[in-house]
Parts: structure tokens; sequence; C-alpha cells
């Protein structure tokens, strides 16, 4: 099966971009399959020439030349969409399907009306995060408004969807009816399975509490930073958090909820992290906090099962197909207080941590196991491809934990 992906995957030639791992990891994976001829479609603004064509581990890559940025914007995506539309129809009767990774990038406008079988697996719904965007007006906001019209507009064009979660499948269904939806979860770094088979170090100095989404908003960082102050006012702890880190996100954090117990020394930012990083701050830490405005099925809450560490979340978006609450994790609302009860209701009960570690762990490794990944992945090609091949029953989309919908913290 010719098989050619559209996905904003990282150059192997440019070190600087966003890993995106559960797409690097599963084109590993499909890069060693017997029946699988793996071609991925990305664009780099930065090239000398329209199209850069290289193979690399397995894998024939094709970057497209697209405008810087700025350009992008100001021609409302239209350049870009434009450009690999006029590639595709050239070169699109070479392949037996087209694989788009998310609808955040306009891959489904660029792919409208082509004579080849499409699928499409849903990363995030970017026309549901802006809804609990925080603020009235900002750049972020008209951009993810633009990106949602794109959205909106051409997802009802996809015929087939893969999901992960009870979330995107029941906005997937109504967002493009009569589509076919399939189940299959992401790929997890390989470091994660391998840091479960370690043993956990011995705890010297600090209990560490670890959050991996920088300082977006988003992802919680406020709420993080005011629950992280209330645990300091009555428990030696220090926070860790991974990933990228602004200046501006940093300051407004601090006007929004200034410190009062917290010192600096308390708090480390490690930017980004390895897999290999990641996967030993996953080891020494006694818990991941992942309190998200909105998600799907974050990579983070995932990898972080995968290696034994115990997860505190809020109920968004698709995060109840992975957490049970008081099995394999514990909820909270994004109110500070309630992160840093069900934090320090782990640190206090070293039981129950490794209890809810070990069920979750043992539910994470079935979910993400590779082979499973790996075989689904190819059967749901193989059904959209020749569809009157006798397919295997339909993997089920996981049941939703039925849980109201947290807003951002409010100050007063």
């Amino acid at each position: 099966m010719k098989i050619l992906w559209l996905a904003a995957y990282p150059s192997p030639r440019i070190t600087r971009e966003h890993p995106v791992p559960w797409v690097v990891t599963l084109a590993h994976l499909l890069s060693q399959h017997p029946a699988v001829e793996l071609t991925i479609l990305s664009w780099n603004s930065e090239l000398e020439n329209p199209v850069e064509e290289f193979d690399h581990a397995g894998i024939h890559f094709i970057y497209l030349r697209v405008p810087a940025f700025r350009f992008d914007i100001l021609s409302l995506y239209q350049t870009r969409i434009r450009r690999t539309a006029a590639y595709l129809r050239q070169h699109v009767q070479h392949y037996d399907l087209l694989h788009l990774h998310g609808s955040e990038l306009q891959f489904p406008a660029a792919t409208a009306g082509l004579p080849v079988p499409v699928l499409l697996s849903v990363q995030g719904l970017i026309s549901e995060c802006v809804k609990v965007l925080p603020g009235t007006f900002s750049w972020r906001r008209l951009l993810w408004n633009l990106s949602s019209y794109y959205e909106r507009k051409y997802l009802p064009t996809v015929p087939n969807f893969s999901c992960r979660t009870h979330w995107d499948a029941a906005h997937i269904a109504r967002l493009s009816p009569g589509s076919r939806i399939f189940h299959n979860w992401e790929a997890i770094r390989e470091e994660f399975f391998t840091a479960a088979l370690l043993p956990r170090p011995t705890p010297t100095g600090r209990p560490m509490l670890l959050f991996m989404g920088g300082s977006q908003v988003m992802k919680g960082y406020q709420e993080t930073l005011a629950a992280f102050d209330l645990i300091r006012e009555t428990t030696d702890m220090r926070l860790v958090v991974a990933g990228p880190v602004y200046a501006n996100e940093m300051a407004d954090a601090r006007r929004r909820f200034p410190l009062q117990h917290a010192q600096p020394a308390d708090i480390e930012y490690r930017g980004f992290q390895t897999a290999a990083q990641l996967a030993r701050l996953c080891r020494e830490a006694e818990c991941l906090l992942h309190p998200s405005y909105i998600d799907n099925s974050p990579n983070s809450v995932c990898e972080a099962q995968v290696a034994g560490l115990p997860v505190v979340a809020t109920n968004v978006g698709g995060v109840g197909s992975l957490i049970e609450d008081g099995r394999t994790g514990l909820f909270a609302s994004l109110n500070p207080r309630s992160l840093a009860d069900q934090v320090l209701r782990l640190h206090h009960h070293p039981t129950l941590r490794a209890q809810l570690a070990r069920q979750a762990q043992a539910v994470a490794h079935q979910r993400h196991n590779p082979a499973t990944v790996l075989r689904r992945t190819v059967e749901i090609y193989e059904t959209i491809i020749r569809p009157d091949r006798p397919n295997r029953p339909p993997t089920p989309v996981p049941e939703p934990v039925v849980a109201a919908t947290p807003r951002p913290f409010a100050t007063v």
C-alpha cells in the first residue's frame, strides 16, 4: 500500500521544530511494515527550492516551500492551501490513500475533491478549543477562529476518521455526519515503556511535582502555579515545569496569581526535554499535574501512565477516556484549591499513589501497545483501500466518564 501522509512533521534536517512524538513514533512503526510504503508531505518556509524530496530511515519525505508565518496569515492560509492542492493534483494518482494528521492546519481544504481515499486522524478540534480560550481579543483567538472556519467548512468533505476518545468521536459524528469513524490510540515513544521496566529511584531530597505544559495558559500553567503555592503553604515540595516557557505568559501568571508561599528556588524550568529526559522525570516525580482547559488525548498523560506515574487532571474533552477517577488517576476542577488537595492526597497516601500508578500503567500498556497500534493502523488502511475485503469487527470507542467541564479559575 502506498500511503501519503500530510502532517506537520519535523524535518530530519531541522532539529528546532516541535517533535510531534505521536506522529513520529507511528511513522517509525509503519516504516518497518512490509505492506506499507510511506511518504510524508509537509511544509517549510525556509527551502531554497519549491519542492525538496529525500529519503530517510525508510520514509520518503516531500517538503513544499510555503510563505513565512506572517505572510501565510496575510493570505488567510490560501497560498499554502493552493500550493499543496496543486502539488497533490499532479501526484496524487501515485498513492492508494491520503492520511491527514489533524484538522488544525487546513489539510482537508487542500485535499477536498481529490480522487483518492482520505483518512483524517483527529488530534484536537480547534473549533472546540477556541470556545474555552481565555480573553476576548487576542492574536491567538483571531488565528484559532480562522482555523475553525476551515475546520468546520471542510471536515464534512472527509469520509473517514480515526478517533481516540469518546469526545472526538462524538464531535466528528456531529461535524461530518455520515462519515466512517474508526478507533485507534496514539503511539507512545519507546522510552516510556523502557522506564516502566526500571525500578523507581530511591527518593532523595524534596518530593517533586511534575507539569509538562510549559507556560501554556490552555494547559493550566497559571492554575498549576496557584495550586503549587497552596501546597507550599503546608508541604515541602518542588515543582518541575517541562516544555517551552515564554516571558509574557510567565508575567501574566505572576500578575494573576502572585505567589505567597512558593519561592523562586522551589520552581525549576527545564524547557524542551527529550523522551529520555521526560521518562526520567516521570520516574522521579510523585505525580503529574495536568489541569488543562481542554484536551482530546493529551500525550503527556498517556506517557506518564505508561511510565507508571500517577496523574491528577481535569476531566475535560477526551481525558475521561484515559482516566477512571479513583482507579487510574484523580480528577480535580480547575480551582487551585481542588488541584492542590488532590496532589496532597497522593503525597500523604503513598499506598494510593502506588495503586493508581500500577492500575493506570496496566491499562496504558494495553491501550498503547505498539504492535496493536500498528496492526490497527494497517487494518484501517486496508478497510478503506479495499472495501470488499472481509474485516475484523470495529474497535469500540471508549466510554466517557461523565463529569462537568471545568472552567478557568476566576480570581476574586
